[in-house]
């Protein structure tokens, strides 16, 4: 699924916690950039879970990982080791720029807490991830996306706060 046209300097503009843009990441090598709704949110642990135990075959086909967050770097890098990811590069974006750029939006209302969502929240709850304190937007849904050269290769815009990809295909050129 391709993304919504995106401004050609966003990614250029988008510095990561090492310093580097993500324009320059992504001419290294491919890069899966999973943009966080906000770190209380049970099913971002559950992102978060997920990458952790995906990570290696992620990183196998050659594809690095970047974490977009809505709140501080030091508060992401507590959040991220908890999960073992923080050596992982990350993008503050507090002013929600990337998110819009690639097209992610505030979710409606069964978007956020639908029958479907529910069902997910409370398989989030039996897997042991439970909610924290909000940092950051509640209503912002989240995204995945492949980019590589500059460019969107492919996207995941998740349906609702639940949605989750196939991290391992998304990840692949």
């Amino acid at each position: 699924m391709d993304a919504a046209p995106m401004d050609p300097e966003l990614l250029a503009r988008t510095r990561t916690s090492t310093g580097e843009t993500l324009a320059a990441l992504t001419e290294k090598s491919p890069v899966l950039l999973v943009l966080l709704r906000h770190e209380g949110c049970p099913f971002c642990r559950n992102v978060m879970s997920d990458i952790a135990r995906l990570r290696d075959r992620i990183e196998a086909v050659g594809t690095r990982i970047v974490v977009g967050h809505r709140t501080s770097a030091d508060d992401f890098a507590a959040f991220a080791a908890r999960y073992g990811l923080s050596a992982l590069a990350s993008v503050a974006d507090p002013q929600r720029a990337l998110y819009k750029g690639l097209g992610l939006r505030h979710g409606r209302l069964l978007q956020l807490i639908g029958p479907k969502v529910l069902w997910a929240y409370m398989k989030s709850l039996l897997s042991g991830h439970r909610p924290g304190r909000i940092k950051g937007d509640p209503l912002q849904l989240p995204g995945a996306f492949l980019l590589y050269q500059g460019r969107v290769i492919k996207s995941h815009l998740y349906r609702d706060a639940g949605d989750k990809p196939d991290y391992v295909s998304l990840a692949t050129l």
